[in-house]
């Protein structure tokens, strides 16, 4: 019997040492490796907060541009009608993403296509954000995107007649690139020069440089000069001609 203690107290000695080490080694596994595993649940949990506001933000953004443009569903548009040529030259845009049927603006005119050619030339007034109300006659002021780039791919000819909605009390402000804004007494010149994609140099950025200046003519024949960093849009006009 006591043979048999002294056989056996050793191997159950040998093993409670042995659960012990392995006990205390998983323990310092985990300690080492919880950090890591919190870093990337904390990322996973980063990651799912940012796709969350990133949708949030979209969202806000289409709602944001759908106010915008409130002034085009209202009906209370000056309206006019041009001629241009195949291709364009400008790109459309739906007025309310949450709307097919708010109807559609000109997004952007590119400087190098027929409507800014034709709006250089003094044959078509045209503006960036006008809506479209009507192509070759029909009606599309309350159609969706889809109908409105239907008629006017399928219309006959290399010429198609736009009938454009702009909001009412706005001035057309033309860049030298050829593109029309519809301002606001009161805009600031270099935010239109932004919305025309006009390149324009800057220096001080506070109107004592000059870098900036250029000169515009006005619909009432006269001429002055403008420094974009500082200047606005003055009352009483309906057209401004910016000249570098």
């Amino acid at each position: 019997m006591k043979a048999l203690v002294m056989v056996v107290l050793p191997i159950i000695s040998f093993l409670f040492t042995f659960i012990c080490r392995v006990k205390a080694n998983y323990h310092a596994s985990f300690v080492h490796t919880s950090p890591s595993l919190s870093r990337e649940i904390r990322s996973k949990r980063k990651r799912v907060v940012d796709i969350d506001k990133s949708r949030k933000m979209a969202a806000d953004k289409d709602e944001s541009s759908a106010s915008t443009f409130e002034w085009a569903k209202e009906g209370n548009l000056t309206k006019r009608t041009i001629q241009l040529t195949k291709p364009l030259g400008i790109v459309l845009e739906e007025i309310d993403a949450f709307d097919s049927t708010a109807g559609v603006i000109i997004l952007e005119i590119d400087p190098k296509g027929n409507a800014a050619a034709a709006f250089r030339r003094g044959d078509a007034d045209i503006c960036l954000y006008d809506k479209i109300l009507a192509v070759n006659n029909r009606d599309v002021e309350f159609s969706t995107f889809e109908n409105v780039m239907d008629q006017i791919i399928t219309s006959e000819g290399n010429d198609v007649s736009l009938t454009l909605g702009r909001a009412p009390d706005t001035i057309t402000v033309r860049w030298p690139n050829g593109v029309g804004v519809a301002a606001k007494p009161g805009d600031h010149f270099c935010d239109l020069a932004g919305l025309a994609k006009c390149k324009i140099p800057y220096g001080c950025t506070n109107g004592g440089c000059g870098t900036c200046e250029q000169s515009i003519v006005t619909d009432k024949g006269d001429q002055r000069y403008v420094r974009p960093c500082v200047s606005r849009v003055p009352k009483g006009l309906k057209f401004i001609d910016v000249n570098p």
